[in-house]
């Protein structure tokens, strides 16, 4: 491609703006999904797969096993069923490895609420900054990047949990929380889960509760138990119960401790034996099931590859159409620019070389719908990378 017909194709585009523009926009936007799709596949499966291999054995009740991956990992969905406390514990006693117990039932202004042991933020390799603490007394929480931006939370500041079952007389009631740590970005589900101690989860989801100072005589339809030295309130308070170190002691739990609830277990193994030893363990109690993350998030991912497969087929099948349309154009141009073409032959103009200069003029088309298409396709991967990780 020559200096002169390079400059004489640009004038004759430069001539027919309008032309130019749209031609180029309608290749931009043929190839924009395509190349935006993969773009994020590729980014959400680097994400997905990063998490899966730092989180390499988890432990549930028995029920969907992708259910359970995405649940403990990602903080989406529910599982069927939960399993006691006493899992843990008994992996933790056997010396294999580190229980590190999830509880995943509650939330915070729509933010999962994820009661867990300090355990998990060495586990994460969570650094706090120096006047932050992991959540450890009841009622404090930590907040994953992507919460404090949205809320506009920092350390010192409080939020209240939700209500999902406000009427529900025998429920919990709401858990005013307050901002002890706010986690670093990490590009993980991690941004956008709030924190929180297991007891300060059971209190939320009802497996314990505290004595409040209410007026029995005037709030009689808020009680549920009332003595002669504490009332019990219901789930029918609306205002959040917050934790002082007058009341914290009155708040107490229902039941055995070991049996009381969580929704997931991830297991820091000591080493690939102690992995396999527990695994096998674990795979042997009827009431439990054992998932490798890896191995259950490439069946995922395979699932999402044949949805992929479909995309992939129709647009290919719209860059064939959109390629004999641009043909058709370019037909239909060289009609039109017929008395262009003659003049070019008369004044001296080689054989070939009209045919020279639309080829040209279409390849700068291409060329420039292609680096558009490239512009748009990462803009967009960023605008929705920055967003929350979808399920995924």
């Amino acid at each position: 491609m020559s200096g002169p017909m390079l400059r004489l194709a640009l004038r004759s585009l430069a001539h027919h703006k309008v032309r130019t523009v749209v031609l180029s926009l309608c290749i931009a936007l043929v190839g924009v999904l395509p190349a935006a799709v993969d773009g994020l596949l590729d980014l959400y499966r680097a994400r997905l797969e990063a998490r899966a291999l730092s989180t390499p054995l988890v432990v549930g009740a028995p029920g969907s096993r992708s259910d359970l991956l995405i649940h403990a990992l990602y903080y989406r969905g529910e599982v069927e069923r939960t399993i006691e406390m006493k899992v843990a514990m008994e992996a933790g006693e056997s010396g294999l490895g580190v229980p590190i117990p999830i509880h995943l039932e509650g939330s915070v202004n729509q933010y999962p609420l994820v009661g867990t042991t300090p355990d998990y933020q060495e586990f994460r390799g969570i650094r706090l900054a120096q006047d932050h603490h992991w959540p450890q007394r009841l009622a404090e929480a930590a907040l994953g990047a992507g919460v404090a931006r949205s809320l506009d939370l920092t350390v010192g500041d409080t939020i209240a949990t939700d209500v999902h079952k406000l009427h529900d007389l025998a429920g919990s009631y709401p858990l005013l929380l307050k901002v002890t740590a706010v986690l670093p970005a990490m590009g993980n589900p991690d941004d956008d889960a709030v924190f929180v101690s297991l007891h300060t989860s059971w209190v939320v989801t009802g497996e314990g509760h505290g004595h409040l100072e209410i007026d029995p005589e005037k709030d009689f339809h808020l009680v549920l138990e009332s003595k002669s030295n504490h009332v019990t309130a219901s789930a029918a308070v609306v205002e959040a119960v917050e934790v002082t170190p007058e009341n914290e002691d009155s708040f107490h739990f229902h039941g055995d401790p070991d049996q009381l609830p969580i929704t997931a277990l991830i297991i820091d193994a000591k080493g690939d034996e102690g992995a396999t030893i527990l695994r096998s363990r674990f795979r042997r109690q009827k009431d439990l099931q054992t998932i490798d993350s890896m191995v259950e998030l490439k069946e995922l991912l395979t699932v999402v590859m044949r949805a992929k497969a479909i995309l992939d087929a129709n647009s290919m099948l719209v860059i064939v159409a959109t390629t004999l349309l641009l043909m058709l154009i370019v037909t239909l141009d060289v009609k039109v620019r017929e008395r262009e073409v003659k003049t070019l032959e008369r004044i001296g103009a080689p054989r070939g070389f009209v045919a020279r200069l639309l080829f040209t003029e279409v390849s700068i088309v291409v060329l420039a719908g292609g680096i558009l298409s490239y512009l748009l396709a990462i803009a967009a991967i960023r605008f929705i990378a920055d967003g929350p990780l979808l399920l995924p």
